[in-house]
Order: structure tokens, then C-alpha cells, then sequence
């Protein structure tokens, strides 16, 4: 099973309409639009991305499936979710992160842990008492071992309920890595 598919396979499990939602690196909205149908039309989902392009494809992604629940939020995703904290602290059931760059675009925008460590301390604010944390982690590009060993610490000074699926290293491929946290 792809990571995508067991977080949401999790996701599933845990949004309920009504719900609300963020994507923390909305890149091409595949995250954004399953969120959105979990939560339903009562519920609300947040999208951040720092580029226009990945806003202007969530968008489209969700236009084509009719889906109007969603605030996108063209901003790094620290800042974004810093600001969301006043309004939001500890109403959010979900928060996904998937870090590296936007497929198919330039490379060398990129998550970074300067960005994304302060961005994971703020969507613990942001979580209910019973929300989850997703955050994948591609490792294969360049930058992208060094955030995932420093999420990694970051998880393991957080104390918290984690679960982590790592796929088999196959030939010279590093595969990328899901944790899931508990409130």
C-alpha cells in the first residue's frame, strides 16, 4: 500500500462531516480534495501552499469536483498556520504534510525544516484533543533526508502517541516516510 493511500485510509477513519481540515503543502490538491470530502459541505478545509502554481492547481482540482469548502492560502506554510492559530487553536482534526517540492515544477522551491519545524509546532496548537498529524516526508531529493531527520527528532521530543510506516529501501531508491501523531 502507497503512504498516500494509508493516510487516507486514516484520514477516512478519523474526519467526520462537519470537521475541519488543513493541508499544510497543498501541491497538486490530491490531499486537499480527499479532506474536503471527508469533512463534506459542513465542514471546512484549509489549503497552503507557497505557490501560485499549486494554489492554481488545487483549485482546478476542486472545481472539477465541485467542491467549494476549502480557503486556499497562497503563503509559506509557518506563516500560514501561525496566523491560523488565534482562530483555530484546537478545532482542527486533521493537518497534512507532505514535504519536498511540487511535482512537475521547479525543484529548487522546496519544504525545508527552517520552514517546517516552526510549521509542526503550530498545528500542535491547532490540534483538537483528538486530531492527527500527518506528515510524509520524501528523503530522495536533495534537502530532503535533512528535513526528514530533523522532523524526526522533532517527533521524538514531542512525546506523543506516533506511528511510523517506512517502506523497504529497493535498489537505490530512498522511499519516502509517513508519521502519523496523536494529539
Amino acid at each position: 500500500m502507497r503512504l498516500t493511500e494509508r493516510a487516507h485510509q486514516t484520514l477516512e477513519q478519523l474526519l467526520s462531516p462537519g470537521d475541519l481540515a488543513i493541508d499544510a503543502t497543498a501541491g497538486n490538491g490530491h490531499d486537499t480534495l480527499k479532506l474536503a470530502q471527508l469533512v463534506g459541505p459542513t465542514g471546512k478545509v484549509m489549503a497552503i501552499d507557497i505557490q501560485a502554481q499549486a494554489i492554481e492547481s488545487t483549485r482546478e482540482r476542486l472545481s472539477a469536483a465541485g467542491l467549494q469548502n476549502v480557503e486556499l492560502i497562497q503563503q509559506d506554510h509557518a506563516t500560514a498556520l501561525r496566523q491560523l492559530v488565534d482562530s483555530y487553536r484546537g478545532n482542527i482534526r486533521a493537518i497534512t504534510f507532505n514535504l519536498g517540492y511540487l511535482p512537475g515544477s521547479d525543484k529548487s522551491v522546496q519544504t525545508s525544516e527552517n520552514s517546517t519545524l516552526p510549521a509542526l509546532d503550530a498545528s500542535l496548537q491547532l490540534l483538537s484533543a483528538t486530531g492527527k498529524l500527518f506528515i510524509t516526508a520524501y528523503r530522495g531529493h536533495d534537502g530532503g533526508q535533512q528535513e526528514a531527520t530533523a522532523v524526526e527528532k522533532w517527533i521524538q521530543q514531542q512525546n506523543r502517541t506516533t506511528e511510523c510506516f517506512e517502506p523497504k529501501i529497493i535498489g537505490d531508491r530512498i522511499p519516502p516516510i509517513l508519521w502519523v501523531l496523536s494529539k
